[in-house]
């Protein structure tokens, strides 16, 4: 019987290994010479993948200074800070990618700051045109200032001219703040009386109102209701509509000094588009009602603040 020895495949070695891989190049030129018009053809019809796009440039870090502004900027039930203002703002950083670094100050250092270039940028703030001298303003609300009046005031004006003619009514406002045209034209006339009282911020103005040591406040809509509610004047609060032709812009303000122009330019497209695209509108639908929020809309062409 005859026998016959089985032939099994053999172990691959390390000569064999490098065999191998010498045959694979000496062929791979030809292999991908020979499919070098197709890929073009691809590349032409877009198949190919396109280059990855090159990154932004950098943009801040940049200090963003906040100040206690009604429902702009406000503590809400866990002592956060909320508010529209840090809503725009942070959704601005993650549009722009730019790195915005905020903090709460008072509003008078703010604006002594930025007139000195300590400070990138701020929030809400209203152009004058010694104010646009330092700094870029990029509008992105709308508003206007009531008179605020305690019922039991000694006498119920009809006018701000009925106002001005009582010297026994005193008006409490924040210092540095503007107003708008006519009320801040009412303010000098009655400064002139040394009839106005300045306080740091709006809390302490309403808790001068509180405390009768004032008769009267500034204030705007968006503004007004968690002043009213934190002092508890509630109903014993008349609002005079007697500015209606002014119109404040509320608007991120930047230092020329310390903010390049191609930041400024990217945060303004920014801003612009969170506009157009209703981002705004429903930033300001989460702090106050549908009436207000109609108050704060920009008109469509509103992209740069105006001169006064």
């Amino acid at each position: 019987m005859t026998m016959f020895a089985a032939k099994f495949p053999r172990k691959s070695t390390a000569i064999d290994k490098r065999r191998m891989q010498a045959k694979l190049m000496r062929y791979l030129p030809a292999y991908v010479s020979a499919r070098l018009p197709m890929l073009a053809m691809l590349a032409g019809l877009g198949v190919a993948s396109p280059p990855s796009p090159a990154a932004e440039p950098a943009c801040g870090p940049y200090q963003l200074a906040y100040f206690e502004f009604g429902s702009f900027y406000y503590k809400n039930e866990k002592d956060d800070y909320v508010g529209i203002d840090k809503d725009v703002v942070v959704e601005l950083a993650r549009r722009s990618g730019c790195v915005l670094n905020g903090f709460l100050d008072s509003r008078v250092r703010t604006w002594t700051h930025l007139a000195d270039g300590a400070l990138d940028m701020s929030v809400s703030a209203i152009p004058t045109p010694e104010r646009e001298k330092f700094a870029v303003f990029i509008p992105y609300y709308q508003s206007r200032n009531y008179v605020l009046m305690r019922k039991d005031a000694e006498s119920s004006p009809t006018s701000l001219r009925d106002f001005l003619d009582n010297p026994t009514l005193r008006l409490a406002v924040v210092k540095s703040f503007k107003h708008g045209t006519t009320l801040d034209a009412w303010i000098d006339e009655l400064r002139a009386q040394q009839r106005v009282d300045d306080y740091a911020d709006t809390e302490l103005a309403a808790r001068a109102l509180a405390f009768r040591r004032a008769d009267a406040i500034l204030s705007q809509p968006v503004v007004w209701a968690p002043l009213i509610k934190r002092n508890k004047l509630e109903g014993k609060l008349v609002f005079h509509d007697w500015a209606s032709a002014d119109r404040v812009l509320g608007a991120l303000v930047l230092s020329k000094s310390r903010v390049s122009a191609a930041d400024i330019q990217r945060i303004r497209k920014h801003i612009e588009a969170m506009r157009a695209d209703g981002t705004l509108e429903r930033i300001f639908a989460r702090h106050v009602p549908k009436d207000i929020v109609q108050q704060l809309l920009l008109p469509p062409e509103r992209s740069e603040a105006p001169r006064k």
